[in-house]
């Protein structure tokens, strides 16, 4: 019965696992400049996340995370050398900046234990975990986060704000015999303008849609995606786990 259902352990085999390893998600989808309420394709965003998770003996884990976006044409698909930004006309090199690898540590009941600092600069964040929204077999999981980076140089916070919606089937996911469930996601953002694309002081801001899904294996990430990865950062793709281990 749903009275039963041990809602912590379903959002570990949804998001990761429950038990120590490895496994990856991909997420592709357009990033969009927004003034006013019109939205201005920019480019299409290619992500592919190496994560570790590692349970500790208080029920919390640990979890390991190396992200690297590809950047493409939002139209033809195609890797980007040097982009073209559409309200300013300047033309710069397209940024290639792999985040992490970063460790996390998260509390038994699933809490993100969140930084004070990054990078040396202060940072307010709250994670809001929704419960779950179950509709006979479909399985929806809600999650919200808002950070402000108070980085130096910057007269305001940089802020994020993310939605993540990821989506299961509570027939895979409450299986005993299953550690890591089957599982794709909904994301959106809404953040400030990157400091790379020189917007100034320029009103706006960029946002995202971008769908994706987890899999098991390095080989299992879209293949165009590997392709593009083993051509930027070789080293990377010859072995992503030791890239996960820094």
């Amino acid at each position: 019965p749903r009275g039963q259902l041990d809602i912590r352990t379903l959002y570990r085999k949804l998001h990761y696992r429950t038990d120590d390893g490895v496994l990856f998600w991909w997420l592709q989808g357009p990033k969009y400049g927004q003034v006013g309420t019109t939205l201005t394709p920019l480019y299409q965003a290619n992500i592919g996340t190496f994560q570790r998770i590692r349970h500790l003996e208080d029920g919390g884990f640990e979890l390991t995370s190396l992200e690297i976006n590809l950047i493409t044409d939002i139209t033809t698909g195609e890797p980007i050398e040097d982009w073209r930004n559409p309200y300013t006309g300047e033309i710069l090199p397209a940024r290639f900046n792999p985040m992490g690898p970063n460790t996390v540590r998260y509390r038994a009941d699933n809490s993100r234990i969140l930084p004070s600092e990054i990078g040396g600069a202060r940072i307010d964040a709250v994670a809001t975990l929704h419960p779950p929204l179950i509709v006979g077999d479909d399985y929806f999981q809600r999650d919200e986060s808002v950070a402000r980076v108070y980085a130096q140089g910057r007269a305001t916070p940089f802020e994020v704000n993310d939605i993540a919606v990821y989506h299961g089937r509570l027939s895979n996911l409450a299986d005993p015999s299953v550690k890591m469930g089957e599982a794709t996601v909904f994301f959106a953002e809404v953040t400030e303008w990157q400091r790379w694309m020189n917007m100034g002081d320029r009103p706006g801001n960029l946002t995202s849609r971008m769908t994706g899904r987890k899999v098991r294996r390095y080989e299992d990430l879209p293949a165009n995606w590997r392709e593009r990865l083993a051509k930027r950062a070789p080293k990377i793709a010859a072995d992503p786990l030791a890239a996960l281990d820094g």
